[in-house]
This record gives structure tokens, sequence and C-alpha cells, in this order.
């Protein structure tokens, strides 16, 4: 009797040890099924699918990435997605296209925006997500990061591409199309960006400003100058950011080619955004 007795004893402590044993890979097992951050791209004013494919699937093609979603806001900001993404997919690209593509109040394009992230949140519980953001597009980036990012629960930045940004008043003969291109809203915006106390230096960010420049003598991509580009550098001075630049010259510096067919410009986000040095 006390044998059998010895013997259960001994069963039931090899069970509670093998459930110790097991209990870690099951843990590991689930942490593996969690979603890479993804990196959402907006192009900018009157941009088209064509503005971010080539950032988007040569990236691929080059093994950083996968493209994933693309997402389309009509002109009254209903959401339609296309394509699947995965759980293992590597570093997901989603593609968000406006169907207002010539909206130049980047306030409205802005909570567009933070109805596609917090959507993405809920679809897909994306919980931190990166950026790259083309032209006019950067506006309306920076201005839902100054006044959604904050928000109670609200899916967090982790890297930042800016290319071309025009972030300073324009001259009115270029881009006659766009009102807000010349107007004081984009000196207010700035302001508020660049105040000690903004919102915008509590963010944990990485920041890559991409500029573009025709040649020596011409400061300016076509669109958008150099200085106005530059000027990002004093909004990212935060105790958790970096911030950092490249300017291209050339041809390939164009502002609409600096999306499009600039390897130059690829090699660099690449980089950046999923290559650690």
């Amino acid at each position: 009797m006390k044998n059998k007795l010895l013997i259960k004893i001994f069963l039931i402590s090899m069970l509670v040890s093998f459930a110790f044993l097991i209990k870690p890979q099951t843990i590991y097992a689930s942490s593996n099924n969690l979603r890479e951050i993804p990196t959402l791209f907006f192009h900018g004013f009157g941009g088209t699918v064509r503005s971010m494919d080539y950032l988007i699937d040569q990236s691929q093609a080059d093994g950083y990435a996968t493209r994933t979603l693309t997402i389309f806001v009509s002109k009254k900001g209903k959401l339609s997605f296309d394509g699947t993404w995965p759980k293992n997919a590597k570093n997901p690209e989603i593609q968000v296209l406006f169907g207002n593509n010539h909206q130049s109040d980047y306030h409205k394009t802005a909570k567009w925006i933070n109805t596609v992230i917090l959507t993405l949140q809920k679809k897909y519980q994306m919980t931190r997500y990166n950026a790259v953001a083309h032209s006019w597009g950067n506006n309306a980036v920076m201005y839902y990061l100054f006044k959604y990012s904050d928000k109670k629960n609200q899916p967090q930045i982790n890297s930042l591409v800016n290319i071309a940004a025009p972030m300073q008043v324009l001259n009115r003969d270029i881009y006659r199309r766009n009102p807000w291109r010349y107007s004081d809203q984009l000196t207010r915006d700035f302001d508020k960006y660049t105040h000690p106390d903004s919102v915008m230096r509590q963010l944990h960010i990485r920041e890559l400003n991409i500029m573009g420049q025709l040649s020596k003598e011409d400061h300016f991509d076509k669109a958008v100058p150099v200085s106005s580009a530059k000027s990002l550098k004093k909004v990212f001075k935060g105790p958790h950011q970096t911030y950092q630049a490249r300017l291209f010259t050339g041809r390939l510096a164009e502002h609409s080619a600096l999306t499009r067919r600039n390897p130059k410009v690829l090699h660099d986000i690449e980089h950046f955004l999923w290559r650690r040095n």
C-alpha cells in the first residue's frame, strides 16, 4: 500500500515538473505570432498610386519588406482595404491613397490619417508604426502627430521619413492650385511644433529628413526650397528623439523623382527603417 502511494506521489511530481518545462515554450511560440511594426506610406498633393510604388515594391524586391495592404480613403473619409496582412509578414508596408488627392487643408487629411491609424489598431492590433511621407503628405502627418498622438491608447510612431517637406510658406508661383502652400497657417502650426512644451517634443521617434536640390545654384527641388525642408531640424529636439538629414542633388533629386526613381533615396530609407547600425 505504501509503495502504491509513493508511486502516485512520484507521478504527480513528474507531471507538475513537465508542466513547468513546457510553459516557457508556449509563451515563446505565441510571441512569434506578434505582427512586426508596419510602415505606412503617404503621398503628397496630387499624388497617386505611382507616387510611392517604387519605394514599396523595390524594398520588397530587395528583401527588406513586404507589401501588404493598400488603404483607399474616399473623399468623405470612408476606408476600403485591398490586400492582406499576414501575421508573419516581414516589415509590412501599407500604402495609403486619398480619393481627394488635391486636399490642401492638411488638417482634414490628418483627421483621415487618424481614422486609418485607429482602424489598423482595431482590425490588426497595431500599437506602433513607421511612416514615410512625401511633399504635402508631410504636413498632414506632422499635424496628425501634433493633434492626435497624445490621445489615450493611441498607437505610437516609431520612425518617420520626411521627403521634400514644405514646412514653410512657399512662393505663390509654385503649385497655385494649393492655396495653403502660402498660407500663414503653415507658420502658425510650425510654431506649435517647435514650442519647447509641444507634444512633438515628447514623442519617442527616429526621424530621417530627405531633401532635393536640382543643382548647386538652385536651392530647391523644383517645388520645395531646401531651407523649407531643412527647418524640420528645429522640431525634433526632444530627449527621446534622433534627427538625420540627407541632401540629394541632380536630376533625380527633382521633387517627384525623389520617391519615384531615385535608388539612393531608396537605399537610405531601407537602411534607416530596417537595418540597424
